[in-house]
Formats: C-alpha cells, sequence, structure tokens
C-alpha cells in the first residue's frame, strides 16, 4: 500500500531534482543576504549549559521571546522546538545541543543584516537578563563535557544520534559541542553558480581563518585554532568536508544531484513521523521507493529531495542559494564581517572573476593542504608563494572593491565596506579570536578557561 504524506507525492526523475537548483536562479536584482548564527546560552551560577526543562530553561527563554516579541512558537507534539517571525520571514532554530540559531530574514543589503542581528541580540540580552543567563557565541565548548550537553526533544536529532557514531568518530560532538555563523547568496544561473561555488569553496579556509574562535577543549588548550574545523573533519565522509569533484572541470548542477543522490538519507518525513531506512541512498529511493517494516511504500518527491539537502554538511552547500558553512560562530561584528566578506566576494563580478583567476590553478589536494596548514599554524602559513596575509589582503581588498561599487549606504551615510574593518585589523595585527583567546588563557587567566564567561557574551 502506497502512503501519501503532508506533501504532495509526484513520481520523479533525475532531471526533476536538478531542475530544483535551476529553479533557484535570480536575477541580479532580486539577490538576497541571509545570514545564520548559532549561539550556546549558559547559566550563570554554574557556567554549565541550560537544559531544556526546568528552571531558566530553554523553555522558559521561548516563552519569554514569544511573550516580549513577535516571535511564534513552533511545535513538535507538544515540544517547541523552534519559533517563527512570519512577518518578517526569519525563525529561531533550536539545536541538537541546546545551541539557539537565527535564520535572519532574506535582506537586500548588509545594513538591513546589521539592523537585524542587532535588534536579535537585544531580545538576547533580555531575556539573559531575566533568567540570569549568559550567551556564548563561539565554535566549540570551551570546557563542557558531551554529557553536560541538553539532548532536545526532537525526533531529526533523534535519528542524528542514532547514526552519527556509525560513520564518524565526532558526529556527536559537532551536534552538541559545536556553533557556527553561516551566510546564503544567490546565483542567476547554472554557469553563475558554477564560478560562485569554486571560488568559495576555495577560499574557505582562507575566509574561516580569520574567524577562527575556538582553541578549547574541554578546558584546555586543542593545539588548533579552531578545534570546530577538526570535529567536521570526523563526522561523516560522505556529507562533510570538501567536494572534490567541484575542481574536476565537469561541476554543476548535474554534479551536485549525483554527489547528493549517492549520500545515505537521514530518514523519510511522512505525516509527522520519521522513518528510518538503513543506509538507503536518494538514488535508490527514488528508482525503488521504500518499503517499511509495516507494509507501507514510500516513494520520493520533491520535499523529500530538500529535506535531504538540508542533511548534508559540505563546507559550502548547494540549494536554491549557495551557503558558506566553514565559520566558527561569534559576536554581532563577527556575523557582520563574515556576512561582508563573501557579499563583496561574489555579489560583484569584477571581485569574483578576480577570485577565480586567484584559485584557478588550484587543486583538491591544495585545498586540503591549505585548510590543515591554517588551523595548526596560523598566520605562519605559505602557500602557493604568497605570505598568509598578502592573500588575505588581497581578498579583502577584492572584497572591499565589491562593496563600494554597490554604493549602497545607511541612515549615517557609511557604505558596506564598514563591516570589513574589524577583518583588516585581524590581518594587520596578525590576530583572530582564537589568538587573543589563546593569549589571554595563557597569561591573564592563568589557563582558568572559566574566566572566559565574563569575557565572552553575545
Amino acid at each position: 500500500m502506497k502512503q501519501n504524506s503532508d506533501f504532495v507525492n509526484q513520481p520523479l526523475l533525475e532531471i526533476d531534482l536538478i531542475n530544483y537548483f535551476h529553479d533557484g536562479s535570480k536575477i541580479k536584482e532580486d539577490w538576497t543576504i541571509g545570514t545564520e548564527n548559532e549561539k550556546f546560552l549558559y547559566n550563570k551560577d554554574n557556567l554549565l549549559p541550560i537544559q531544556y526543562f526546568g528552571k531558566n530553561g530553554i523553555i522558559e527563554v521561548f516563552k519569554i521571546l514569544i511573550s516580549e516579541f513577535s516571535w511564534q512558537p513552533i511545535f513538535e507534539k507538544e515540544n517547541i522546538i523552534g519559533l517563527i517571525d512570519r512577518e518578517n520571514n526569519k525563525s529561531i532554530s533550536l539545536e541538537p545541543g541546546g545551541q539557539i540559531e537565527l535564520s535572519g530574514a532574506k535582506c537586500i543589503n548588509l545594513h538591513q543584516t546589521f539592523d537585524e542581528f542587532s535588534n536579535y541580540h537585544k531580545q538576547l540580552s533580555l531575556v539573559s537578563q531575566k533568567l540570569d543567563l549568559g550567551i556564548l557565541g563561539i565554535g566549540f565548548c570551551p570546557d563542557w563535557k558531551l554529557s553536560d550537553m541538553p539532548k532536545v526533544p526532537k525526533s531529526r536529532y533523534t535519528v542524528m544520534r542514532e547514526y552519527m557514531p556509525t560513520v564518524g568518530k565526532y558526529g556527536l560532538d559537532m551536534m552538541h559541542r559545536t556553533a557556527t555563523t553561516q551566510v546564503n547568496l544567490d546565483y542567476s544561473s547554472e554557469i553563475d553558480m558554477q564560478i560562485k561555488f569554486k571560488v568559495a569553496m576555495a577560499l574557505q579556509p582562507l575566509v574561516s581563518m580569520m574567524f577562527y574562535n575556538s582553541p578549547f577543549k574541554e578546558g584546555n588548550l586543542s593545539g588548533l585554532y579552531s578545534y570546530r574545523s577538526r570535529v567536521w573533519k570526523d563526522t561523516d565522509p560522505a556529507r562533510s568536508g570538501y567536494l572534490p569533484f567541484v575542481f574536476d572541470g565537469s561541476f554543476d548542477f548535474t554534479a551536485y544531484t549525483q554527489y547528493a543522490l549517492d549520500v545515505p538519507m537521514y530518514f523519510i518525513y511522512r505525516n509527522s513521523e520519521y522513518i528510518t531506512p538503513s543506509k538507503l541512498t536518494f538514488r535508490k529511493f527514488l528508482s525503488n521507493g521504500y518499503q517499511a517494516d509495516n507494509g507501507l511504500e514510500y516513494i520520493a518527491s520533491l520535499d523529500d529531495w530538500e529535506i535531504h539537502l538540508s542533511t548534508l554538511f559540505p563546507q559550502v552547500r548547494l540549494k536554491k542559494f549557495i551557503e558558506m558553512r566553514g565559520a566558527d560562530s561569534g559576536n554581532q561584528n563577527s556575523i557582520m564581517s563574515l556576512a561582508a566578506v563573501w557579499t563583496g566576494l561574489l555579489y560583484n563580478q569584477r571581485s569574483l572573476d578576480a577570485c577565480h583567476d586567484i584559485i584557478s590553478k588550484w587543486t583538491f589536494n591544495d585545498l586540503l593542504e591549505l585548510d590543515s596548514s591554517l588551523n595548526s599554524e596560523g598566520f605562519n602559513t605559505k602557500f602557493k608563494g604568497y605570505q598568509i596575509t598578502e592573500l588575505l589582503l588581497e581578498l579583502l581588498d577584492l572584497s572591499k572593491d565589491g562593496l563600494r561599487v554597490r554604493n549602497i549606504k545607511n541612515a549615517s551615510y557609511q557604505l558596506e565596506d564598514i563591516y570589513l574593518d574589524q577583518l583588516f585589523e585581524i590581518v594587520k595585527y596578525k590576530k583572530t579570536s582564537a589568538d587573543t583567546l589563546i593569549d589571554q588563557f595563557t597569561k591573564l587567566w592563568s589557563k582558568d578557561i572559566r574566566k572566559i564567561y565574563n569575557k565572552y557574551n553575545l
């Protein structure tokens, strides 16, 4: 017996999946900037993460946001698992380890993004004051153990918790102890996507380096500037990391579709329930459907495809837009800087073409080497004859040019390139947030990691 879903099931062909990406193409005038940021919440009295239930827990956070602002609850059964602001087209999602993530609206410029996150941080500040909580923007928990982290009652994450240990060493750490900032940008065509995606993938280690912000693991230095990045390297090789086929000269919508088709599915979602087929790839699901133990037969829909794409975690991800996913979480200045650097590089054709020229001879192995070297050696890294600061400054200059050409001013007549100022300072002084944290930990804090909670908030 065939099972209908909450969605409309339609017989699919591979061309339908490819066309899904084509349908994401937008004319330049309609391009937007989407920004997402995850944060940890903790109790100030014991410096441990808040739980889902109980006094001053996640439920209480959500209740205040609902009562004081325009957020509406999203339920899974009787539990609130997120919030939505339909009028402004944004949401707050609940991540597996209790991280809360603002998925911002599609903004037409960076000044709008700034206003959005400024308002959001004011809301979080109010909540934190009422509940005596701290808010930590960092890429990996500084001292919390996996056992300290809440496990939120969200069925999707229950499936992932069971699956992750079967495919990698750090999957549960990724789910519960990491936090990120990501930027989502549009493309005008398949060719435009090809160039943007390849540039974003190749430059991901360099851009992410400027946002290193997780040098600790369980109270001590990890030996890396971004332990979050280390965790992602052994999470699930089938769906995370860098994608080699992006560099083989044949990358396009079809190539990404072929990659996604061969990744095992986490689940099939029907009638508010999660069905968990074992190691079923989307390719097999598309061709043969899936017959569950209860005898029901499920066939693939475009909604299944969309959900499946959201369970892939490469450093750059393709949906109906391009997601840059490699940066550690940080404060508002960090969030804005990340949105700014990618907008300047990818939304101006001259800057994009210049970046494409820079990376044109880089290989996939070059990319892996660069990523590894940067995380262990930082500003001492040399690559392709470049001092790393030279390469970073070249990218920042290109981004700045791209933003100034947009000529979009705020109420104080400032252009969007003001959001790059922090990055120019980082490169000038060769000091990322991780460098600063390492110095403070070893020199000022006497290696007492608890002092980070007085230093870092929002």
